[in-house]
């Protein structure tokens, strides 16, 4: 069942949005329709059934009633005769008859049909002793031989009961007749005879249930329980013989058994809507035969107007689906044109979709998507080109000229006036510059090893001040193995050497500290110096400011941009300054221990 759900969806997911949407719309559209149209009609054509079915069975009553009033006056007429004396004396008497005694006979009989008109119906009566000898006849038609014996069988099959059942007389007549048992008045025990009366099939069919419509096509005829046809209006049923349909009894008795009266029945491929009522007296079953093709005919009438609203219905859906399908089928294929566009290297792109769908809000983030795509390459490529050009400055970073010259000039007029060590003292220093400038390519050193860089420059620009300023470490010896950027704290120490402090004054004071900040690392220096206004440190802070009294061409801004390229945009450096007052910069970091050393 799982593998079945997963195959399911794969074929899903493998078919296209359009046609996913088309076959789910149409499916949950006309399906509904369908099922509600063909239930409406179904519950429709059982409806017109069961009250087709119910006017049926009331007329098939009606006319079992009627043919029973008929029946009772048959077997009114033969209780009068059976039981009239001179019958009676006669049959008993049977083996002593003479001539004057039947003539007399005939005369009783025949008084009783005096002025029935039933007469007019009945085709032959006979009168049979026990020996089957005939008593009396009417003398209109008589009935065969064969049929005499098969009718007293019957009777006796029956226990002595009444049969009714089909004959055909001597002149061809169907008939429906009455068998009937003669017992003796003084012991009902002891049978004496037999009375036939024969009543022309038409009589029935015509005269009885000719006329009752029961719709177009309806058949109406009786059956006995062998399935043998003793009446029908429809001359293309034989009489007399057993119903072409042999299953059609067989249902009959069956659906008796449940209690149902009515029955659908598929007769020479069409079907009927059959529909019986059970004569007790005569035991035979009066049955119409309503064909589907009337019954449905109203309902067939509604039939294409039902067609034509699914066919409406269709043509409204598919419009519909091809509408709803597109207007997310055009949109995603936009979308994933774009996309295409994006993954082959082509940012220039952009959607224009100010729709307040979903399709709407995934297109206004996929072009908020490439814009910060293409502004993050911009500002990667900027950061790139930045950091070139910072490495381009610390590989091409060499000294100054000019102050290479006041330098070296300041040394020699040092040297022939003073004769002193801090000639030898001053081009160590630079030495040591030179050689952490332009040999050491360590990106990373330890924060002790710049502070060696920071004392070697202090000497080499005492050399120009004099002790005019002082030097002051706050730094924790562990700190002091921490690992730093190369060359970020002799700029701005130099910065606070010729911006910041005033040579004529001797109190002048620089302060070098590190703390540790949790995970960071905050190095602080400041200066008592002449400050700077907000102009200065904006000019400061640009990138690109370069100042030719400067030992390099590595500023302030070049080391706020390092940081930041390095560790992160949360990270660089800050000015705080007053005029007058001095000036603090700090840089925040990174706290990083020996393992972070970059041995490159």
């Amino acid at each position: 069942m799982l593998k079945g759900k997963i195959l399911l969806y794969e074929l899903i997911r493998n078919s296209r949005i359009k046609n996913r949407l088309i076959v789910s719309f149409l499916f949950l559209s006309i399906l509904p329709l369908f099922i509600t149209s063909t239930f409406t009609y179904q519950k429709t054509s059982e409806a017109i059934h069961a009250k087709s079915s119910t006017y049926s069975l009331q007329i098939l009553d009606q006319v079992r009633n009627e043919t029973n009033r008929e029946n009772k006056k048959l077997e009114y007429l033969s209780d009068q005769i059976m039981t009239n004396n001179l019958v009676q004396t006669n049959l008993i008497n049977a083996t002593k008859l003479d001539m004057h005694s039947v003539m007399d006979t005939y005369y009783e009989v025949n008084q009783t049909f005096s002025g029935r008109k039933l007469l007019d119906h009945i085709k032959s009566l006979q009168i049979y002793n026990s020996s089957e000898e005939m008593l009396y006849d009417l003398g209109y038609d008589q009935l065969k031989e064969e049929d005499i014996s098969r009718l007293t069988k019957m009777i006796a099959e029956y226990d002595g009961n009444d049969v009714w059942t089909h004959v055909t007389t001597k002149n061809d007549v169907d008939c429906i007749i009455l068998g009937r048992q003669i017992h003796s008045r003084e012991n009902w025990l002891h049978p004496i005879g037999y009375i036939f009366i024969a009543v022309k099939e038409s009589f029935y069919s015509r005269d009885i249930y000719g006329d009752v419509d029961m719709g177009e096509g309806a058949d109406l005829f009786i059956l006995d329980s062998q399935g043998n046809v003793l009446s029908a209006r429809n001359r293309e049923i034989q009489v007399g013989k057993k119903h072409e349909n042999s299953v059609l009894i067989k249902q009959i008795v069956s659906n008796e058994a449940e209690g149902k009266r009515s029955f659908s029945i598929t007769m020479q491929r069409n079907g009927y809507l059959a529909a019986y009522s059970y004569d007790t007296s005569a035991r035979w079953y009066l049955i119409s035969m309503i064909p589907e093709a009337y019954l449905n005919k109203e309902t067939r009438k509604v039939l294409p107007y039902i067609l034509y609203v699914c066919a409406l219905c269709l043509v409204f859906s598919l419009l519909l689906t091809f509408i709803i399908s597109t207007s997310i089928s055009k949109p995603l294929k936009l979308l994933t044109l774009n996309m295409k566009h994006v993954a082959d290297g082509n940012l220039n792109v952009s959607i224009k979709d100010s729709n307040k769908d979903e399709i709407g809000f995934l297109t206004g983030k996929f072009n908020s998507m490439v814009e910060q795509i293409r502004n993050s390459i911009d500002h990667t490529k900027e950061e790139q080109n930045k950091k070139r050009e910072i490495e381009l400055q610390m590989l091409q970073a060499q000294i100054n000229p000019h102050f290479l010259f006041n330098t070296l000039n300041s040394l020699k007029w040092t040297a022939m006036l003073n004769n002193d060590v801090s000639v030898s003292s001053g081009l160590t220093s630079l030495a040591e510059l030179l050689r952490s400038t332009i040999v050491d390519k360590k990106e990373l050193i330890l924060l002790r090893d710049e502070l060696k860089n920071v004392e070697n420059y202090i000497v080499i620009q005492r050399l120009r001040y004099g002790t005019s300023f002082e030097v002051e470490y706050q730094i924790n010896e562990r700190l002091r193995d921490s690992r730093i950027l190369k060359f970020i704290l002799q700029p701005i120490v130099e910065n606070s050497i010729i911006h910041g402090l005033n040579p004529k004054e001797n109190d002048s004071k620089i302060i070098i500290s590190a703390e540790e900040l949790g995970a960071y690392l905050r190095i602080t220096i400041r200066d008592n110096g002449k400050g700077m206004d907000e102009q200065q440190i904006e000019k400061l802070m640009e990138s690109g400011y370069k100042d030719k009294h400067r030992l390099s061409n590595i500023g302030i801004s070049n080391v706020n941009e390092r940081i930041k390229l390095n560790y992160g945009e949360e990270f660089g450096l800050t000015i705080e300054s007053e005029v007058g007052k001095g000036t603090r910069v700090i840089l925040m970091m990174p706290l990083l221990g020996m393992e972070s050393m970059d041995n490159d």
